[in-house]
């Protein structure tokens, strides 16, 4: 009886091998879904539709997307830890998956998931002022705000990432701007042409219809290292200040759950989506860098990204909720 059990055993073990072995030699088969969990027309929705399209050329399957906003990302992150870990539901976002556990508020965060990779960096975040704020760049806004500190105003989103790096230019900058909840990017472009707050900070390619027309300057890149597609945004180091560096990855994952078979073959397509001619035009027309990290590198990076660049202002952060 007993060796009747172990061969039974033995036998589950090897069906349950091959099983698996046969669900990766035929993933994908049905459409494969991209939870984005965020609302629609923002960077990181257009982006990930931009991804998905080059995906689905590489898989032969359509890749589709889903918005589920709420929770700071984290209710979309949620529902692909509710899914089947067949890799047929997938995760992207970016810096933000960091803070609602930087926050105490969920446990989830990059490691809940196996990263597949991270195609692209969005170094065009820059810090805004309207044509009429009367500030002649950078260094004059920091003096300006350090003279009469909370007397210019800060927009952004509360919980967010956009929130920490106006405690690191107050920090680093040692400047004196106040943080006013005005909301996400659309918003946050709506108060700005409003005179309804005096700096915001947002992907260049956001507003680029308003830095067109002149109605919008771009005081200084937000990065470690100069835009080439974007010359003549300045670095905060140009002006003798400390690089604040507020770039953007945009990082794609699975269910901790997916087999590692599959993980290779969705981090092979998002190698492959990354040099896709259109996908590829698509980033140079918004001013983003195409990328190739997979799997271990890719989380090593966003990992190390967050120590330097977010741990750093937990505290005043936590602080300032």
């Amino acid at each position: 009886m007993k060796k009747t059990f172990i061969c039974i055993c033995a036998l589950l073990m090897v069906l349950g091998i091959v099983s698996a072995s046969f669900s990766a030699d035929k993933f994908p088969s049905k459409p494969i879904q991209i939870i984005c969990p965020v609302k629609a027309g923002g960077d990181t929705d257009r982006n990930t539709r931009a991804l998905a399209q080059a995906m689905s050329k590489v898989l032969g399957v359509p890749v589709v997307v889903a918005n589920v906003d709420g929770g700071a990302t984290v209710i979309g992150m949620e529902q692909v830890l509710e899914s089947d870990p067949d890799g047929y539901t997938l995760i992207i976002n970016g810096t933000d998956i960091f803070v609602p556990k930087m926050m105490g508020t969920t446990d989830v965060s990059l490691t809940s998931f196996k990263t597949v990779g991270i195609p692209l960096i969005d170094n065009t975040t820059v810090l805004v002022v309207h044509k009429d704020s009367g500030y002649k760049d950078l260094k004059d806004l920091v003096e300006k705000s350090a003279a009469e500190p909370d007397t210019i105003e800060y927009g952004g989103k509360i919980g967010a990432t956009n929130q920490i790096c106006g405690i690191a230019m107050n920090r680093e900058w040692k400047a004196g701007m106040r943080f006013v909840d005005v909301g996400n990017n659309a918003a946050k472009i709506t108060a700005l042409l409003g005179h309804q707050t005096n700096v915001i900070n947002l992907s260049y390619s956001l507003a680029l219809d308003y830095f067109k027309t002149g109605e919008f300057i771009a005081l200084c890149l937000l990065g470690s290292e100069p835009n080439e597609l974007i010359p003549d945004v300045k670095l905060a180091s140009d002006y003798g200040l400390k690089n604040v560096d507020f770039s953007k990855f945009f990082w794609v994952g699975a269910h901790p759950d997916t087999p590692d078979e599959i993980i290779d073959i969705l981090a092979d397509a998002v190698a492959k989506a990354s040099k896709d001619e259109a996908f590829l035009a698509y980033l140079k027309a918004n001013f983003l860098t195409p990328t190739t990290m997979l799997k271990k590198d890719a989380e090593t990076y966003a990992t190390k990204f967050y120590e330097e660049t977010m741990d750093i202002y937990k505290e005043e952060f936590l602080s300032a909720q």
